[in-house]
């Protein structure tokens, strides 16, 4: 199997011919699949060449391959391979246009060309080449892969035989050169930026191993889907057989009279498993195909980042980030349908009554809303204490975000307050006149309530939705109303006075309210005095989230307190110009200062959707500025002082670890293990002492000591930094607690 993989990397998908590096050079196309030269040529028409594999057309303009780079590692991994595992012989690559060419005896590193004696003696005896490095056939079949990497070299005329030492970043360059090239055409003053090759390299690695991840990712959901697809398939088959001899017995003992009633539900039932095979079959070819890319990305990719040296990976690396960046922003329908979708038979007025009920007997249906139960969405309003309101709205929608008005559901509605005590919600079917269900209920006392949702025997969410219920005095206080204009006042008033069963303002709407939060999003400046509470000599400051530097695939809510990896599909876009690329996350409204003790606190709670791996859940830190969106994590910068979760390989579960300058010194396992459906959820307190130059970490939740970061450098600011990962595996929330939130400390030593 291992031979059969190796043999396909190194031969062309068409010709199946080894690669090499004249007619069959190995040219990667943006779809990460790789055909030789000849091939490639032969396959162009009108200007567009189509890949032999997956059958993508790209732009061949005038014949020309050159915007199809060149992989030159895989010609050295041909040689390898070929000398290794299949003990082949070479021929001299120069014996000239002699008809009959010698058998190699030992091949030149520098000009990466195998020659027999009488060429290796007249290579040692010349004079730009007797200073080469020469190894024997013997040698080579025991020698590792990087002694058949050729050592490149420039190819600018005068710089013969340098190394290429340095690659130059500037716009329009973007190429490995040599110190001769810094010299005379690359100088900073010309508008160039050259820096160490191997610095690039690593940089670039290190990016590309991000993008790697997320891919790999995708790739994982769209296996979870292509086999759960695949196993519903199989379900309708083996349904569809047993209902149909369900039917016959049912029918047996009324045959006369039900005769046709039998035959048009057989033709229902075998019309709804035809449309719904047809519907999944068209969804597993589409997830096949996406999914044989994304293989194919993270494929080349892998072998491209372990066979390839610095000059040839970067080379191929604006190829295989185009690709990465097409793939990651390319949506794969992940959403399975549920493992209970099935097809049933309604065994209905049957029996005595099946004379007069023949025609409304039996029936055949799908349980559609239990295979896109992932896309129901959840309205979530608050309410005015002592009245019958709505605090939820249950809208179902199928794979596509479509609504579907899919009525008589069994949905229930359990509400907790504060202590936990539970009272089931009326739940109302609205479909067919508002297209969803109203979830009723009437709050004894103000205060924070959770609702938890059950579809058909399913909770939606482990965490529930949270709502309030506040009295009418405390929403229409003048006070609370002091920064809204007349327009915004009226309309806050008129929703208070309603008659109607609904208020107006939902739970975004009422936050606004609060004077605190209307000063900062109207840009006003607050006073020292609302801007940071102190708790003993320990100041905690008003920390807000950053919206707009926030990753895509995360979203800051409204409050500027809370981040989800989980973008909402009803949320309007944003500008996205201000975001950060790499770093999954984003930071905080302000930097911490450098003499005094700052404290803030942060409710960290995720549940796990998928199996994880070594897969990073949050992190928070510490961080320079211009560091945060360098990579797709923070905790390999020196001068970041990072408390993350992961799936740790050790322990098999969720652990707790500290990072500094890409160095974990600390690590502790926070659940006891992380399967699917496990869930956490917790408070961390952090104290930054800048006296000292130490960063402690503390459960507020459980009021402990965690683990401490020593001789903090603060020559620059630092500041808070929060990201969330892999939403496609994990759901998980952030929500920071600072300013007046905070009312107690956990006092903490200094001294050890």
């Amino acid at each position: 199997m291992a031979s059969n993989m190796m043999e396909q990397f190194l031969t062309c998908i068409e010709c199946k011919e080894y690669f090499d590096g004249d007619l069959h050079a190995p040219h990667v196309l943006p779809c990460l699949h790789t055909c030789c030269t000849q091939c490639l040529k032969s396959r162009i028409s009108k200007d567009e060449v189509q890949c032999p594999e997956c059958r993508e057309k790209f732009e061949a303009s005038n014949n020309d391959l050159s915007r199809f780079p060149v992989d030159n590692a895989r010609k050295h991994i041909v040689d390898c391979y070929r000398i290794q595992k299949k003990n082949e012989e070479y021929l001299c690559d120069e014996c000239g246009t002699s008809s009959v060419k010698e058998r190699a005896t030992t091949r030149c590193k520098e000009c990466d060309e195998f020659l027999c004696e009488k060429c290796t003696d007249a290579h040692q005896r010349t004079k730009f080449t007797r200073r080469h490095q020469l190894i024997s056939s013997e040698k080579l079949k025991n020698s590792p892969l990087e002694e058949f990497h050729n050592k490149q070299t420039c190819a600018v005329e005068g710089h013969e035989g340098q190394p290429f030492s340095f690659y130059c970043t500037s716009k329009g360059c973007a190429r490995p050169v040599c110190s001769v090239c810094v010299v005379r055409s690359h100088q900073q003053n010309g508008g160039h930026e050259v820096r160490d090759i191997n610095d690039v390299y690593v940089e670039n690695k290190r990016l590309v191993e991000g993008q790697l991840l997320d891919v790999k990712h995708k790739k994982t959901s769209a296996d979870e889907a292509i086999e759960l697809i695949e196993d519903n398939i199989q379900n309708f088959y083996l349904k569809e057989s047993a209902i149909d001899e369900e039917i016959e017995a049912q029918f047996s003992e009324c045959i006369k009279i039900l005769e046709k009633r039998k035959e048009e539900l057989k033709e229902k039932l075998a019309s709804v498993s035809q449309e719904k095979k047809k519907d999944l079959e068209g969804r597993l070819d589409h997830l096949t195909k996406q999914n044989g890319q994304l293989e194919q990305a993270c494929k080349f990719t892998d072998d491209l980042l372990q066979y390839s040296n610095a000059a040839e990976f970067l080379v191929m690396k604006d190829q295989v980030l185009n690709r990465m960046a097409q793939l990651k922003n390319q949506p794969v329908d992940v959403f399975p349908p549920h493992a209970s979708t099935d097809i049933k038979f309604q065994a209905t007025n049957m029996g005595d009554d099946f004379v007069n009920f023949s025609q409304s007997m039996g029936g055949v249906s799908v349980a559609t809303s239990m295979e896109f139960l992932p896309n129901t969405r959840v309205q979530v309003h608050d309410i005015v204490v002592g009245k019958e309101q709505s605090p939820l709205l249950i809208t179902m929608n199928e794979n596509h975000s479509r609504p579907l008005s899919e009525a008589d559901l069994d949905i229930k509605v359990e509400i907790l307050n504060g202590k936990n005590y539970r009272s089931q919600a009326v739940v109302l079917d609205k479909t067919r006149s508002q297209g969803c269900y109203k979830a009723v209920f009437t709050a004894p006392k103000p205060g924070e309530y959770r609702a938890l949702v059950k579809i058909m025997g399913m909770l939606l969410e482990p965490e529930g939705y949270v709502f309030k219920a506040k009295r009418i005095d405390d929403i229409g206080s003048e006070s609370s109303l002091a920064y809204l204009t007349a327009t915004e006042k009226k309309e806050a008033k008129d929703a208070i006075d309603s008659d109607s069963q609904e208020i107006k303002y939902g739970a975004n709407e009422i936050e606004k309210l609060n004077l605190q939060a209307l000063a900062t999003s109207r840009g006003k400046p607050l006073a020292s005095s609302e801007f940071k509470t102190a708790v003993g000599e320990i100041i905690c400051p008003d920390l807000n989230l950053d919206p707009l530097a926030a990753h895509p695939q995360n979203e800051v809510l409204e409050n500027l307190k809370t981040m989800n990896n989980q973008k909402s599909r009803h949320r309007t876009p944003r500008n996205l110009s201000q975001a950060f690329q790499n770093f999954r996350g984003t930071i905080g409204n302000r930097s911490l200062g450098r003499t005094e003790r700052y404290y803030f606190e942060v409710n960290v709670s995720f549940f796990i959707k998928r199996s994880l791996r070594q897969d990073l859940v949050f992190e928070i830190g510490l961080c320079r500025k211009s560091d945060v969106d360098k990579h797709y994590t923070i905790d390999n910068h020196a001068f970041s002082y990072v408390v993350c979760a992961r799936k740790c390989h050790i322990c098999q579960t969720i652990c707790l670890q500290g990072w500094n300058n890409g160095q974990r010194f600390y690590h502790s396992p926070i659940t006891e293990n992380s399967p699917p459906g496990t869930s956490f959820k917790t408070t961390y307190g952090f104290l930054l002492d800048a006296r000292q130059r130490q960063w402690v970490v503390v459960d507020a939740k459980n009021r402990r000591f965690i683990l401490r970061f020593k001789n903090i450098d603060l020559n620059k600011p630092l500041w808070p930094v929060f990201g969330l990962y892999n939403p496609d595996l994990i759901n998980s929330s952030l929500t920071v607690r600072s300013g007046k939130d905070i009312s107690s400390i956990l006092e903490v030593p200094f001294d050890y």
